[in-house]
């Protein structure tokens, strides 16, 4: 007998962190916020890392799908598009912070041991609410 398992699609808040979680859509978003406004080629060079003109412009393209990038094409000769964070990139950006800070506390100290699943306390929040089985 096959035995089968019955998952639910992943919540709208677990499809977003996948995206911004991937290798460069961080790097991209701190950038360009650091920097304000970019033109392509200057966000490419000014990205940690060496990405690709295809990598860099299919991760513009997630981040603006997902609202977080806004690309304003100009109808200049020669043409000119910018790229800039959006005022949600911007109240993302802070918790992504956090989260840095919070990993990089628990890599300098010393490690903790291991806790049965009796002592790991229950996540909270509306985001593993959603999770929840």
């Amino acid at each position: 007998m096959e035995k089968t398992t019955h998952t639910a699609p992943p919540s709208a808040a677990c499809r977003l962190i996948e995206r911004i979680a991937s290798r460069w859509a961080l790097r991209t978003l701190t950038t360009l916020h650091r920097a304000g406004t970019l033109r392509f080629a200057e966000l490419r060079r000014a990205i940690p890392g060496g990405i690709s003109e295809r990598m860099l412009a299919a991760t513009l393209d997630a981040l603006e799908a997902d609202g977080l990038v806004r690309r304003t094409a100009y109808p200049e000769v020669p043409p000119r598009v910018e790229y800039r964070t959006t005022s949600r990139a911007a109240t993302l950006l802070p918790l992504v912070g956090q989260l840095h800070d919070w990993a990089q506390a628990q890599t300098a100290g010393p490690a903790e041991p291991a806790r049965t699943e009796e002592q790991t306390p229950a996540p909270t929040g509306a985001a593993f609410a959603e999770t929840a089985p």
